[in-house]
């Protein structure tokens, strides 16, 4: 199970259902909390549509502030307990009968009232008999080692604000449990994912020569067609050679074609990370925010290679969905990839 927790800062525009869609798609979380939607319950049935996930429960903001939002995809069995404007509480059924507490928490903005969302968090707790996990933002800091900047000028202030805490037992029952943070370079609240069962160590040895995964778009360049003929007709009739010919030509070609346009987005999406990293706080939030727009020039553009290769009808162009396209164009990666063949005689 992978849960999500994002502050989403309102879902008000396209830009931010835009990025949200991006999230969904990269990451494919089970369950999703949603922070500062600034959206009545009514309002998110469009977030829903958008992101064609039916199953939800929204807490309604206050005037333009606050909002909350649980999604969980098709399948997972979840029952909602409760929910404030601070909270939503539910129980997740998961394989071999167990049965998990996920809690997504907004912590009060007002540090004079922040004490009445704690209380709340404690009365879930005492009321929880499963094992626990809560995500979300907190709006408060451990200690001062948790905070970095000043208020002066266009210097960059960072807080770490978003958490999950787990009970004892999650951690003693799930050894491969594993988080991580997921930058998001068009907004100022990263999101945070919290992998139940996280990457357990390998059975065996990945063989590079299996990994070889079809492309869809190459079926429709015609320079990739050339390279395919050119690798598959050279001398040889065993089917193993032919393919690792054509990985191997593939490999550079598309490396040469559009690794130029990715190493300009990776290079801008590392000298985000290190403006947000820098402890250089002088005219760091302007650099941010010229650079952010140089990288939204870039991903357009990516966006509009792969959405006339996705074939996707119920997407428009414009919805800054690049990841979504590009995933739409390889196929499920459980689809296309085959372990073995078979001939006739069962060998």
């Amino acid at each position: 199970m992978k849960f999500m927790c994002w502050n989403c800062r309102g879902l008000g525009s396209l830009a931010k259902i835009r990025e949200l869609k991006q999230l969904l798609v990269a990451n494919n979380p089970d369950i999703i909390f949603l922070s500062e939607t600034k959206m009545a319950a009514n309002e998110f049935r469009r977030v829903q549509n958008n992101c064609r996930l039916q199953n939800a429960l929204a807490v309604n903001s206050e005037g333009r502030s606050g909002g909350l939002a649980m999604i969980w995809k098709d399948g997972m069995n979840v029952a909602i307990q409760n929910y404030s404007k601070h909270h939503i509480d539910s129980l997740i059924k998961l394989e071999g009968d167990k049965t998990l507490r996920v809690t997504g928490f907004y912590g009060h903005v007002n540090p004079s009232r922040r004490s009445n969302s704690w209380e709340m968090l404690r009365r879930v707790g005492d009321s929880a008999q499963e094992e626990w996990v809560v995500g979300g933002d907190f709006n408060a800091i451990l200690n001062d080692f948790e905070k970095e900047g000043g208020r002066r000028g266009g210097s960059l202030i960072k807080e770490r604000l978003d958490r999950f805490l787990t009970s004892v037992s999650v951690v003693e029952n799930y050894p491969f449990i594993a988080t991580k943070m997921v930058r998001q370079t068009q907004s100022n609240h990263d999101a945070i994912i919290l992998y139940l069962w996280g990457k357990k160590p390998k059975d065996y040895l990945n063989d590079s020569r299996l990994s070889f995964k079809f492309d869809v778009c190459w079926a429709k360049d015609e320079d990739a067609k050339k390279v395919i003929e050119r690798a598959w007709n050279r001398d040889g009739t065993d089917y193993g050679d032919k393919i690792e010919r054509v990985r191997s030509a593939l490999g550079p070609w598309q490396c040469k074609k559009y690794g130029k346009m990715k190493g300009e987005m990776r290079k801008l999406e590392k000298q985000i990370e290190l403006i947000i990293d820098s402890d250089s706080r002088e005219e760091s939030g302007k650099m941010l925010k010229e650079t952010r727009r140089r990288l939204d020039f870039l991903y357009a553009r990516e966006e509009s290679y792969w959405a006339q290769r996705s074939r996707s009808r119920w997407l428009r162009e414009g919805d800054r969905n690049t990841r979504f396209f590009h995933a739409k164009a390889l196929g499920r990666l459980k689809k296309i990839y085959i372990e073995k063949l078979k001939d006739a005689t069962g060998n």
